[in-house]
């Protein structure tokens, strides 16, 4: 791959262009995918003239992705170099130099050694921290929603800086978290992993209907009351519509007075006519709303009030007891 792009932190940009200018063919890749992966490189080549390093890092790992190759992995890395992702840098600087020793190309191997080495001594390192009295059975430790082995608890991680959460789970247990921001290196921090507190126990399918057949034997009249306060609900509704459509219906005569003859209140003109009509219309709803709504209400009234009471929690008690229906300003008050 022709080389486009400028390793702006070294002075020897001529020297990297020459270890960066030939990509090894990539086994199965399609002639549509390396098209596809060049086009991109020169993308991300083009960004990192402009510095916009994070754009220019997405490009470059697209193309890896698509056709791998050495040349392209070094300017990853310089890439996430000058984005600041160091322990990103430093592992794949390592990578390449694996790769360029495995081909014989010593050029490439020792200026990704050098790069590597000058990344190591100015990392930023994580250490997730596990007392053995919190090793609890099914733990899993995760970084950044990434799982983290457990041969790495109780280590140094190198990690990019910035911010970090970590996660702790295990079967049965509340997941535990903490929001952490790792300084630019070279740095060092150490997370203590809390204790993971247990989780509720949910209930069982059998537990959860037997609580519900006690609850329904211990206050029977439950569902006629509830099924009460919403036919009475809505006949409050209907009568507030009959109102409306009452004081509707006055407004409409009142206004039709005046396109209608004095002498005689049914010569009108037209729009007189027509406004009277409407009159009359406002009040045959407001007076069928109305006593739809009277009737409502006064079922869903007789629903609560005579609903079976809910069974009293001591046996021979008699204390005195009471019903009340919210939201219609009665009550009833009785010794059982």
């Amino acid at each position: 791959m022709k080389s486009a792009a400028r390793f702006s932190n070294l002075g020897c940009v001529a020297c990297l262009t020459i270890l960066c200018c030939v990509r090894p063919a990539a086994a199965e890749v399609t002639a549509g995918q390396r098209a596809t992966a060049e086009a991109l490189f020169q993308q991300g080549a083009e960004l990192m003239e402009q510095k916009k390093f994070s754009e220019a890092c997405e490009q470059f790992a697209a193309s890896q992705q698509l056709d791998p190759g050495l040349g392209t992995t070094l300017y990853l890395a310089d890439c996430y170099e000058q984005a600041g992702k160091t322990a990103s840098a430093w592992a794949l600087f390592q990578e390449a130099a694996d790769g360029a020793r495995r081909v014989q190309q010593a050029d490439r191997e020792q200026i990704a050694n050098e790069r590597a080495a000058s990344l190591k001594a100015r990392l930023s390192k994580l250490e997730l921290r596990v007392s053995d009295a919190r090793r609890i059975p099914g733990l899993e430790l995760r970084l950044n929603d990434v799982a983290v082995p457990s041969v790495s608890w109780n280590a140094p991680l190198p990690v990019d800086p910035g911010q970090m959460r970590v996660e702790a789970r295990a079967p049965g247990k509340k997941p535990w978290f903490v929001e952490v921001k790792v300084e630019p290196g070279p740095a060092s921090q150490v997370v203590e992993v809390g204790e993971l507190a247990n989780a509720p126990t949910p209930l069982s399918t059998d537990t959860a209907n037997s609580l519900s057949e006690n609850f329904a034997a211990r206050d029977p009249g439950r569902t006629q009351r509830t099924v009460g306060y919403v036919v009475g609900a809505v006949g409050v509704v209907g009568l507030a519509v009959g109102g409306y459509f009452g004081y509707r219906a006055m407004t409409l005569n009142k206004e039709s007075k005046d396109d209608c003859r004095a002498d005689d209140p049914n010569a009108c003109t037209s729009e007189g006519a027509a406004t009277r009509s409407d009159a009359k219309t406002a009040a045959t709803l407001s007076t069928v709303t109305g006593i739809s709504g009277g009737v409502l209400l006064g079922t869903g009234l007789t629903l609560v009030f005579t609903a079976p009471s809910a069974a009293p929690s001591r046996v021979g008690s008699s204390l005195p007891s009471q019903a009340s229906a919210p939201g219609f300003g009665m009550q009833l008050r009785g010794a059982w």
